[in-house]
């Protein structure tokens, strides 16, 4: 399984996000980063919702692939509406 897939079940399975969306990119030297759109994010902070989503991936990756994630946005569809990104 290649770390885009890992990644989007160990959120979409282990955190219970309500209708996550992932918005995710790989760099030519196999890292990944992007966007995690979620209603469950609705009235979380930025700190709040990056400590849900690290602590679960702790839980599941190693060091070795904790790595590879350069950077995960957490919006909401409306956030996502509001900056017209879609």
């Amino acid at each position: 399984m290649e770390i885009r897939e890992e990644l989007e079940a160990a959120i979409r399975f282990r955190l219970g996000l309500e209708n996550p969306q992932f918005e995710f990119e790989l760099t030519p030297t196999g890292r990944i980063g992007g966007f995690i759109i979620s209603e469950s994010f609705f009235g979380k902070t930025q700190i709040e919702r990056q400590n849900m989503i690290w602590d679960e991936l702790d839980k599941v990756f190693d060091k070795e692939k904790r790595l590879k994630i350069i950077g995960l946005l957490t919006m909401t569809p409306d956030e996502i509406e509001e900056a017209d990104w879609q």
